[in-house]
């Protein structure tokens, strides 16, 4: 991974070798001298399919110059080629959908196939067999479903849009629908998604790879969050046409991770004027209680939008627009913290470590923490108490059980807005371009209450993330197809407490803080406020990406070179610690200041608490980080039509990660 930094251990960077152009161009060269010894691999760009095949006639012998048209159905869009001196044709780099197939030879009956359906990603053979006859006369075949994929040997399955539209999805992710194929799994989630990284991100182990290997790609651009290599927030379904995930065998052309690869396709316009509306609500009226649970789940969400596209030129230029919005609401499970009673404050601790209180069954015996003496029935003078621990006692919930058992709900409130906009043109039929834009903000706030400072443990985050891809296809002649990608990402993730808080010389601690409304306090098995993934920081990626792929048939040889240049940037600014950290752990209360004291039986942190026994105290400075990694990469591979029932595909690519030197650690 490129910016494994960003985890919640410290990472070293060592900076990577550079390479310089005339290394790159021997590994093309070695590369195109091994293709038939090294890895499997197929020729096409990511977001697209491929049709190939062989025109013969009926005795088997191969029919060249035989020109060949596939017509896509939505959108009339036609490509042209012709066969070669080995009867071989092939149609790189189509759009996903379906698909007429038109022959036509000298001396032979025209030859039509309709309803060839293709998927992202898939790879299909189409060998055709002409009639002798007048050019007037036609044969035509219907295909039925889903052609065999005979081009390439990786394990693919597809999500297709009636799936993604029509299953039952909680949130309506598409990430979510990964699982559904063969191969793939949730992974350890480690430090690979939190605060840091978009909301709705997941992380996935396809083929058995670890869950930062996976390559995201969004109509064959770039899709993947460069800081823990995990993916960029996709589409909602109603705007995307199908994924695949395919989990083996992948090809030098999607060789950039070594675990699996996720190619989403959003809808395009068509000649044909389409749109839909939908809204999806959960809410505690409409849904039943849980079998579990004893009250009703205070959920409110409301997903609601629409998806319109259609044809601007009729034939030449079409258009897809969507936008969603969610809204959730709910009040998460209670949580239990135990703080002060007042009858602490009065100094008396008999009750709260008294045997009804612990979970033993049995009293303990505290020491005073700042004088290592046994206190008579857990009694201590409240001269001993600090004030700014005082301070802090009307912010916490007030009437605690006789054990100082509060219990509360932390609310939840997201905002989600999602819009998407794409335009295809064909402007010959030798020359295509597209553009694809999709925006989504997420905004979840963190909380403080003046009478509830325990509601502070969860950070706020005020997320966008932007994405933008131009692709183009260019015929060059009856046998070569070049197509270029140009993506661009940015991820922005403002994260922070509320703006109204606490800090600590609010309370009369004499320490230098960075802002005021955060308070680290942690009281072992009693209560915290805050967190360390709480404090103020931003957390920005931007990634441009560019490819070139050039496909080519010559003879019984499909080859296919090119190369890609990926610069992402990382800049970080985040407060964490700046406030200081104020760890109570209580082992003062039992073993005296010292650590030495003898007669205490266990420890109680609200006492160390209470009389500044501070067991801890962390502070560091703000982590600011500008990282900065160009990934080239270049590959070369060959598809070898060995006979009509054998096909040999290998390939070789070199990707070469340059890191940032810095050493960063947040949280």
């Amino acid at each position: 991974m490129i910016f494994k930094g960003q985890s919640e251990k410290n990472k070293r960077y060592v900076s990577a070798h550079t390479w310089t152009i005339e290394r790159w161009l021997a590994v093309a060269l070695i590369g195109m001298a091994v293709l038939v010894t090294t890895e499997t691999a197929k020729s096409q760009t990511a977001g697209t399919a491929n049709i190939q095949g062989t025109i013969s006639d009926s005795t088997g012998a191969v029919i060249q110059n035989a020109t060949v048209t596939v017509t896509n159905t939505a959108t009339t869009v036609q490509h042209r080629t012709t066969s070669g001196a080995d009867g071989l044709y092939s149609f790189p780099n189509l759009a996903v959908g379906e698909y007429n197939l038109n022959v036509s030879a000298a001396g032979f009956k025209h030859y039509d196939q309709r309803g060839i359906v293709l998927e992202v990603g898939s790879s299909i053979a189409v060998n055709i067999s002409m009639q002798v006859g007048e050019a007037q006369q036609s044969v035509e075949v219907q295909a039925n479903g889903l052609a065999l994929q005979t081009e390439d040997p990786s394990f693919k399955q597809t999500i297709n849009e009636q799936t993604l539209t029509e299953l039952p999805l909680n949130g309506r992710t598409v990430t979510s629908l990964i699982t559904l194929s063969g191969g793939s799994a949730p992974a350890p989630i480690t430090d690979l998604q939190g605060s840091k990284t978009f909301y709705n991100s997941v992380v996935i182990s396809v083929g058995g790879g670890q869950g930062d290997t996976t390559d995201y790609r969004l109509d064959g651009g770039d899709h993947n969050d460069y800081e823990t290599e995990v993916n960029l927030p996709f589409p909602f379904p109603d705007a995307v046409s199908q994924f695949s995930v395919e989990t083996s065998a992948l090809g030098a052309q999607s060789g950039f991770h070594p675990g699996g690869l996720v190619n989403v396709v959003t809808r395009s316009g068509t000649n044909q004027w389409h749109g839909s509306v939908f809204e999806f609500i959960r809410n505690n009226l409409l849904d039943g209680t849980n079998f579990f649970s004893s009250t009703k789940d205070t959920l409110h969400q409301n997903q609601y939008g629409g998806t319109f596209g259609g044809k601007i030129i009729p034939n030449k230029l079409f258009f897809f627009g969507g936008y969603q919005h969610l809204k959730a609401d709910q009040s998460q499970s209670l949580t239990q913290s135990y703080v002060p009673t007042q009858a602490n404050l009065n100094g008396d601790f008999s009750v709260t470590d008294g045997a009804g209180c612990q979970s033993s069954g049995k009293a303990i015996q505290l020491l005073n923490p700042l004088t290592g003496t046994v206190l008579p029935n857990n009694q201590i003078n409240p001269s001993f108490f600090v004030a700014p621990a005082l301070a802090l006692q009307p912010y916490f919930p007030a009437n605690p059980s006789s054990c100082g058992l509060v219990s509360y709900a932390i609310p939840s409130q997201q905002t989600e807005n999602q819009v998407i906009g794409r335009v295809d043109s064909t402007l010959t039929q030798k020359h295509s371009l597209y553009g694809r834009y999709f925006i989504e903000d997420y905004t979840s706030p963190a909380y403080f209450s003046p009478t509830n400072v325990l509601l502070t443990t969860q950070a706020g985050n005020a997320e966008r993330a932007q994405s933008l891809t131009l692709g183009e296809t260019y015929i060059i002649g009856p046998h070569t197809v070049n197509s270029f990608h140009a993506s661009g990402t940015r991820v922005r993730n403002n994260r922070g407490p509320n703006a109204q808080g606490l800090a600590p010389n609010a309370l009369g601690v004499n320490n230098y803080e960075a802002s005021k409304n955060f308070l680290e306090f942690a009281v072992t098995n009693k209560w915290i406020t805050y967190c360390g993934a709480c404090a103020q920081s931003h957390f920005n990626i931007n990634t441009f990406s560019f490819a070139d792929d050039v496909n080519m048939v010559l003879g019984r040889h499909q080859l296919a070179f090119g190369g890609a240049y990926v610069r992402s940037q990382m800049n970080v600014y985040n407060l964490y610690e700046m406030n200081g950290y104020f760890t109570f752990t209580g082992v003062y209360s039992q073993k005296g200041p010292a650590g030495t004291s003898t007669g205490g039986t266990g420890a109680d942190g609200n006492l160390d608490f209470l009389t500044g026994a501070m067991n801890q105290y962390q502070q560091s400075l703000p982590q600011q980080n500008a990282m900065r990694a160009p990934i080239p990469s270049l590959y070369v591979q060959d598809i070898y039509h060995a006979t009509n029932r054998l096909v040999v595909s290998a390939g070789i690519r070199r990707s070469e990660e340059r890191r940032v030197g810095k050493e960063c650690r947040s949280r």
